[in-house]
């Protein structure tokens, strides 16, 4: 869903540049860039904006940042290929998906450090995990299953396993509408899922190969890696509204009130605005080598 209030500031994981960075929106530059090994690829920030948990699926863990000082303050070894990554919004839990495996690492607050602390199974390859406002419920796309896998945060354990269509990758949550979206990365398309029901209830065409979806101003809006564009669909009637071109290969894509939306592109190192009622692009911010951005990534 978008942030309760515009955004200052962009975290982008520059994959390639093994680098975090924050980016000053209202200057369109980056301002400060934190150095990580490893492929920085996940993100997710903790309730109070202050903290960055990082995935690094390459350097096998993940990094916490505080981004008030802009440092690593930890890092925490993980095994498998950990990528996805959501934060509790009731603070003290997050949730790590392992590409390479069919679970969760769940990580708790324990004497102020983050640790291990179990873990859920889910469906193969994990990717993209969405959090309930009440962190009860967790919805996870399995690329490999062709599934979303609905999980009791409290009993650690999936409860409904929901088909949807082929590779989904990035889950989107709209709460107050009961309904979650996954970009679809082989079908070309999103999956609706009504909550309640726990089933697909259609699907959307976008163009090739997309990513994940953002939520604002009553439109849905989802990057197409190979089409170089966003795909904005209406959210009353599940219909496409246009193809926005952006940058190479766009990944990442996140929204605040304001109806900005904010595409990582991974492609041509550079970080597309867009206009949520205008449907056009309205500047374009560099970045580092291979902005991802996958996950919560605006303060």
């Amino acid at each position: 869903m978008a942030r309760a209030e515009p955004a200052r500031e962009a975290i982008v994981t520059a994959q390639l540049g093994g680098a975090v960075e924050i980016v000053d929106l209202a200057a369109g530059k980056v301002v400060r860039s934190i150095a990580l090994d490893g492929a920085p690829a996940g993100i997710a920030l903790s309730p109070d904006r202050r903290r960055a948990y990082v995935t690094r699926p390459e350097g096998h863990g993940l990094a916490v940042l505080d981004l008030e000082a802009g440092r690593v303050v930890a890092e925490v070894p993980l095994p498998g290929g950990p990528l996805g990554v959501a934060a509790d919004p009731k603070g003290g839990t997050v949730y790590v998906a392992d590409w390479y495996g069919h679970r969760l690492f769940v990580l708790t607050e324990r004497d102020g450090a983050l640790v291990p602390d179990g873990e859920i199974a889910v469906g193969a390859s994990p990717s993209g995990i969405a959090v309930s406002p009440d962190g009860a419920t967790l919805y996870v796309a399995n690329r490999e299953a062709d599934t979303v896998s609905v999980v009791d945060a409290k009993a650690r354990k999936e409860t409904r396993t929901i088909p949807v269509g082929q590779h989904p990758f990035g889950i989107t949550l709209d709460a107050a509408a009961g309904r979650a979206y996954t970009a679809n990365v082989t079908s070309d398309d999103v999956s609706v899922i009504d909550l309640g029901a726990g089933r697909e209830i259609t699907r959307i065409p976008t163009g090739r190969r997309p990513y994940v979806i953002a939520l604002t101003q009553g439109r849905g809006f989802v990057t197409d890696q190979y089409a170089g564009s966003v795909t904005a669909f209406d959210l009353a009637t599940l219909k496409p509204l246009a193809d926005i071109d952006v940058g190479d290969h766009p990944e990442g894509i996140a929204a605040d009130a304001d109806g900005r939306l904010y595409v990582a592109n991974w492609g041509d190192n550079t970080l597309s605005v867009l206009d949520a009622r205008t449907l056009k692009v309205v500047t374009t911010i560099p970045t580092g080598n291979g902005p991802r951005a996958f996950g919560d990534f605006l303060r």
